[in-house]
C-alpha cells in the first residue's frame, strides 16, 4: 500500500512539474493581460480599480507593460478603449501608438464613464505630461455609467439634479406613508471586467482563471464563440443573430440590453447624457488650461454600425427594440455633436468609417460581443491619427 502511495505521489509531482513548465512556456509566448481575470479593489471615487500588477497590468493597474515617465498620447475610456475583445497590442490606443510612433498610454477600464475619465485626467493622466488626450465616448453605456457614478459617489454630489433628488424624496415619503412608490427603471449597473461567465465560476476554477494563462488558453479554446453564446442564451441574454453571407457577416447583437442604457424616455438616461456632456466640457477646459490637445472619439454601438442591415428588418428577433435603439442613439449622437460644436470641444464621430468597413471586413468577433476586434480597433486608430495629423 505504501508503495502505491509513493508511486501516486511521484506521478502527481511529475504532473505538477509538467504543468508549471507548460505555464512558464505559455507566459513566454502569450501576454497574461490578454487571458487572466483581473483582481478588482474598491476605490471611493472610481468605485473600483484593477489592482496594480494584477493579471499582467502595470503598476498603476492599466493595460500597459509599464508606466512611462512621459506619454505623448493618453487615452481614456471604457472597455472599448481597454480593448476587451482584442489582445493588448491590438487595442486602438496601442495601434495608435504604432501608427504614430509616439508613446501612447492606455487608461481605459471597462465600466468607467465620463465621470471617471475626468477624474483620471485631473488626478493621473496629466502626470504623464501628454501632448494629447483622447477620450472614447461609447454611446452604448457611457450615459448609464455616468449616471451611476454621479448618483452613487459622494464626490459628485453637487452635480446631482435637484428635481431628481426631490422626486426620490417624494417617492420615499409616499413609501413611508404606506403607499407603494412608482416603479422607476434605472440604467443597468454593469458588473465590471468579470466577463460574462466569471460570475458563474467559483472555487478552484475561479482561482485558476485569475492565475493560470495555460488554464485560460485551454478553456477559451474549449468554450468557443458559439458554445459561449449558447450558454449566455441559457442565462437569459436576449441575442439577435444576423447572417449576410454576401458580405461575410455572421454575427449577433444585444439590442434589448443596449436599449436599456440608451432609452431617452427614461429620466436616468437623459440625466446621464446631461452629466456626460458636462464632464467632457470640463475635460476640454482642463486640457486647454494645461496646454494639452483634447479629442472626444464618439464610438457607436454595434447595432448602429450594422444599421443598414438591421434597421426596419422585421425578420430579425427583437426588431422593435432594434429600431427604437437606433432612433435613440441617433438622437444622442446628434445632441452630443451639437453640444461639442457649441462648446468648442474637438470630436470625431466614427459611425461612418466603421459602417463602411463592416461591408468588407469583420470588425467584431464572430459572436454577439459589441467590442471591436483588431480590425475595428485599427479603423478607430487610423481615424484618430488622421485627425491629429491635421493639427500638426
Amino acid at each position: 500500500m505504501s508503495y502505491f502511495i509513493k508511486r501516486l505521489c511521484l506521478v502527481a509531482f511529475g504532473l505538477l512539474v509538467t504543468l508549471l513548465i507548460a505555464e512558464g512556456i505559455t507566459r513566454i509566448f502569450l501576454n497574461p493581460v490578454d487571458y487572466l481575470w483581473r483582481n478588482l479593489s474598491y476605490d471611493p471615487v472610481l468605485r473600483y480599480r484593477i489592482e496594480p500588477h494584477s493579471a499582467g497590468h502595470d503598476s498603476w493597474g492599466y493595460r500597459n507593460r509599464h508606466v512611462p515617465e512621459r506619454a505623448d498620447i493618453v487615452s481614456l475610456g471604457d472597455s472599448q478603449t481597454y480593448g476587451e475583445s482584442a489582445p493588448a497590442k491590438y487595442s486602438w490606443p496601442s495601434i495608435l501608438g504604432s501608427l504614430t510612433g509616439k508613446e501612447t498610454y492606455n487608461m481605459g477600464i471597462g465600466g468607467y464613464g465620463p465621470a471617471e475619465y475626468f477624474y483620471l485626467l485631473e488626478n493621473k493622466a496629466l502626470e504623464l505630461k501628454p501632448g494629447a488626450v483622447v477620450a472614447g465616448f461609447y454611446l452604448g453605456n457611457d450615459l448609464a455609467d455616468t449616471y451611476t457614478a454621479v448618483y452613487t459617489v459622494e464626490r459628485w454630489h453637487d452635480l446631482r439634479s435637484r428635481e431628481i433628488l426631490h422626486s426620490r424624496n417624494d417617492e420615499n415619503n409616499e413609501a413611508k406613508a404606506g403607499e407603494t412608490p412608482p416603479v422607476k427603471e434605472s440604467p443597468p449597473v454593469k458588473k465590471p471586467l468579470t466577463g460574462e461567465l466569471k460570475g458563474k465560476v467559483y472555487g478552484a476554477a475561479g482561482w485558476l482563471a485569475e492565475n493560470s494563462v495555460l488554464y485560460r488558453v485551454v478553456t477559451a479554446s474549449y468554450l468557443g464563440d458559439r458554445m459561449r453564446q449558447n450558454m449566455m442564451l441559457d442565462f437569459g441574454e436576449k441575442i439577435t443573430m444576423l447572417e449576410a453571407p454576401e458580405y461575410g457577416i455572421d454575427t449577433g447583437f444585444t439590442p434589448v440590453r443596449r436599449l436599456e442604457a440608451l432609452d431617452l424616455e427614461k429620466e436616468d438616461v437623459r440625466e446621464g447624457l446631461r452629466l456626460a456632456l458636462g464632464f467632457f466640457d470640463s475635460m476640454n477646459k482642463l486640457a486647454e488650461k494645461n496646454g494639452v490637445r483634447f479629442l472626444v472619439v464618439i464610438l457607436p454601438t454595434k447595432e448602429s454600425v450594422y444599421g443598414e442591415f438591421i434597421e426596419g428588418n422585421k425578420s430579425l428577433q427583437y426588431s422593435g427594440e432594434i429600431d427604437r435603439l437606433l432612433r435613440n442613439e441617433g438622437q444622442v449622437s446628434a445632441e452630443a455633436e451639437s453640444y461639442f460644436s457649441e462648446h468648442g470641444i474637438p470630436y470625431i464621430d466614427l459611425l461612418g468609417p466603421l459602417s463602411e468597413a463592416a461591408f468588407h471586413e469583420q470588425i467584431y468577433p464572430g459572436n454577439y460581443s459589441g467590442h471591436f476586434n483588431e480590425n475595428g480597433n485599427r479603423i478607430i486608430a487610423e481615424s484618430i491619427k488622421q485627425y491629429l495629423d491635421k493639427l500638426q
